[in-house]
């Protein structure tokens, strides 16, 4: 890490954050339930020092390090579950729960949160402020309680800025892309179920075709996206399942679509939603029975001058490296952190993307590719970034 602007003492400490990545990789769980995870993070933070707020049916928690009430308080977010599929990593370190991965890299946004935590309470007679590390769960589905639900249960009270990261594989380690403003999209997931009227497929007059009325509203919100919203917006529809009838010969009775939306303003994404009303209306008037429902994030809008003090955190570490920032493309997926910047004084908060590839190593890969690889170099770079921001904090 010679190349990079580490303290000492952070350096010395290379090997713990690699424990943290390690152990916590080999335990991934599902959204919602991350009971190990979360108990390894919480049984760390403890030990060190930090006051620990959990949350009666949740896995997700608090921990704070407080210096004085008077003084402004940093948040920094750790996002703790994992995928639902095999660890093909093939390592020491590879998942030991069947059918679990983190294939997101999770792992390594604890770590990274875990060691810095270590490292600044070590540290505390040079804070200007409070500190509180947030440790999510759920943040990979929409339909669990997470980032949202954390909200609700108090994790934004008091705080004066909130930040989170995500790492890419994808971008080589000492690298970090950001973005003023919008920085990543308005993402749902919508459920449609049709209700129409079997029939024998020699009688088709006598029935209401649900499969034919499903291939219906897809063309006609195709027909949105090309009539209705501004070209120079991004705006995407994709239907990935679509379920219909049970017998060759028959008029389907029913159907079941699933897809997602995504957008990158609010006035897109409301268009988006509200097409699927008024589609709904008219497969009334044709004589259906449609249910619409869906859940998903707002779109993540980093505040300037929080991206400011991301960059100047950031250029203290990677002063040999090239950084990408503030000129980067917004990511088309979306992250439920936009729920803590919304909730956050001022909306004061920011999301940066850390590199954590390695293309010496063929470590290349793009989040939720299996296997997936990162490289451990980035827990100090990370945790650099964050002990940084949070030391400069205040002051």
């Amino acid at each position: 890490m010679q190349d990079f602007v580490i303290d000492s003492k952070l350096l010395a400490m290379k090997e713990l954050g690699e424990h943290f990545r390690h152990s916590l990789h080999k335990i991934p769980e599902v959204s919602g339930a991350e009971y190990k995870t979360s108990a390894f993070c919480q049984d760390v933070l403890k030990k060190a020092g930090f006051k620990i707020t959990t949350f009666e049916g949740y896995t997700g928690f608090l921990a704070d390090l407080d210096k004085d009430c008077n003084l402004p308080r940093i948040a920094i977010r750790a996002d703790m579950d994992a995928l639902e599929m095999n660890d093909l990593t093939n390592n020491e370190h590879t998942s030991t729960h069947k059918g679990l991965a983190h294939n997101c890299g999770h792992d390594l946004h604890m770590a990274i949160a875990l060691l810095s935590a270590c490292f600044i309470i070590q540290h505390k007679e040079k804070l200007s402020c409070n500190v509180r590390f947030i440790f999510q769960m759920a943040e990979e589905k929409a339909h669990i309680p997470g980032a949202n639900k954390m909200v609700e249960l108090g994790c934004m009270e008091g705080v004066d800025e909130v930040y989170a990261l995500h790492n890419d594989a994808s971008l080589e380690y000492g690298s970090v892309k950001i973005n003023n403003g919008i920085m990543s999209s308005f993402g749902t997931i919508w459920n449609l179920s049709i209700q129409g009227r079997a029939a024998h497929s020699s009688t088709p007059h006598k029935g209401l075709d649900a499969i034919y009325e499903g291939a219906r509203i897809l063309m006609d919100m195709e027909h949105i996206i090309a009539k209705k919203t501004d070209p120079f917006s991004p705006a995407v529809f994709s239907c990935g399942m679509f379920q219909g009838g049970s017998i060759p010969n028959g008029i389907a009775e029913s159907a079941l679509l699933k897809g997602t939306i995504r957008a990158m303003d609010k006035e897109t994404n409301e268009i988006l939603k509200n097409a699927f009303k008024d589609i709904e209306e008219q497969s009334a008037l044709r004589g259906f029975k449609t249910r619409f429902s869906y859940d998903g994030y707002p779109a993540i809008f980093n505040h300037a001058a929080c991206v400011q003090r991301l960059v100047e955190s950031a250029q203290k570490v990677l002063k040999n490296h090239n950084m990408l920032f503030q000129s980067c493309e917004p990511m088309s997926a979306s992250e439920d952190f936009s729920y803590m910047i919304e909730a956050c004084r001022d909306k004061k908060g920011a999301m940066y993307f850390l590199g954590s590839g390695n293309a010496k190593k063929g470590i290349c890969n793009y989040l939720h590719s299996n296997p997936y690889y990162v490289e451990d170099k980035a827990i100090l770079v990370g945790a650099q970034i964050w002990i940084n921001l949070i030391l400069s904090f205040g002051k």
